[in-house]
């Protein structure tokens, strides 16, 4: 049995990060979840993974947000300075969203419309978070509700944006289909069924 820990930025990223060790590593469990709000959390703790991963397995996911590319955010937040090989440092291009939409059966299953109307390369969208929830506005009424924010709200996502998509994750959403759509995806996929 291989016992890895996962570091994430959100409660989806965390779903994600627990159906990718459960499906992809052979007798994979998953140990600690390390999530504490946002980036800032696994920056600020990135040190503490590093440490951890002298020992265990840490698989940490962050977004990639506005850097340019996944080797140069690594290598900003390591300081240029080799990882412990049991860190499995990933990073979806450019937010976990982006792994959802690459699932482009399960999504359109989801939301209730044609897989056309949903991105073929998600890695290459700018905004995958927005192209989601602009998909969403032609999904059911019980759907559309939970994930698109009222008029007038602060959030981008409706109060039940999380639940849905991890709902989503658990269910539905496939890893084989969707590393065929995303590489981010599929090097992460690659990373963990190595430890095999």
């Amino acid at each position: 049995m291989i016992v890895i820990n996962t570091a994430t930025e959100d409660e989806l990223s965390e779903v994600v990060a627990v159906k990718l060790v459960r499906e992809v590593v052979p007798g994979g469990t998953v140990g600690l979840k390390l999530r504490k709000g946002g980036v800032g959390y696994l920056r600020s703790s990135f040190s503490k993974f590093c440490q951890m991963a002298q020992r265990e397995h840490v698989l940490l996911l962050a977004d990639l947000d506005r850097q340019p590319c996944a080797s140069g955010l690594i290598a900003i937040w390591s300081g240029n300075e080799s990882l412990p090989d049991k860190l499995l440092f990933r990073v979806p291009v450019r937010e976990i969203e982006a792994w959802l939409l690459a699932d482009r059966q399960g999504m359109a299953e989801l939301l209730g419309i044609s897989e056309a109307g949903l991105p073929s390369e998600p890695d290459t969208l700018s905004d995958p978070k927005q192209v989601l929830l602009n998909a969403a506005r032609n999904a059911a009424r019980s759907i559309r509700s939970e994930l698109i924010a009222s008029r007038g709200a602060l959030a981008l996502q409706g109060l039940g944006y999380n639940r849905i998509l991890s709902q989503y994750v658990d269910t539905l959403w496939s890893i084989d289909r969707a590393a065929g759509r995303s590489a981010s995806l599929r090097r992460a996929v690659d990373r963990l069924a190595a430890l095999a």
